[in-house]
């Protein structure tokens, strides 16, 4: 079984800068690790896990559906497209780790790739920001700041410098 993921291919290109054109196999896994490290130490394990088993049994309702679709969404896209620009032109095969270039293209620079980067960690911050307003007037009963193996961080910051 796939395991499932909180935003479509056609949702990351839609509103995105990433092509239609990108097979889904190339961001996929930046899109789980997304999930796993950003969405569920956000919400804590209880809610992740109610996420995605109503997600599963199509019973997502009420709050719940409103937090996946105003906040989990956004984050989980904007948070993986940043990751999945720094490592979009790497291919690891058999050979070795090469890095694409196409034809009649300009690659650009790494300072380029990490500016494009941060504008999207900026949105998935936004977001993150946001949620924390939410879920600070909704109460969800699996909503914990602190679970057996993961703390559902209050003031999480997807970008670099200082947590407070």
């Amino acid at each position: 079984m796939a395991e499932l993921l909180f935003i479509t291919p056609e949702e990351m290109t839609y509103s995105t800068i990433l092509s239609g054109n990108i097979d889904v196999d190339k961001y996929r896994y930046v899109v789980l690790n997304t999930q796993v490290t950003t969405i569920e130490p956000l919400l804590g394990s209880e809610l992740y896990d109610k996420i995605i088993a109503d997600l599963e049994g199509d019973t997502l309702t009420g709050l719940y559906l409103t937090l996946y679709n105003d906040y989990i969404k956004p984050i989980t896209k904007f948070e993986s497209v940043a990751q999945f620009i720094e490592v979009a032109s790497y291919l690891v095969d058999n050979g070795g780790i090469f890095k694409q270039t196409p034809e009649g293209k300009e690659v650009v620079t790494k300072d380029e790739v990490q500016y494009l980067s941060q504008k999207y960690k900026s949105l998935s911050q936004m977001y993150v920001t946001r949620f924390n307003k939410w879920i600070c007037n909704n109460t969800l009963t699996e909503y914990k700041t602190y679970q057996d193996e993961v703390n559902a961080i209050k003031d999480i910051s997807l970008l670099t410098g200082w947590k407070l």
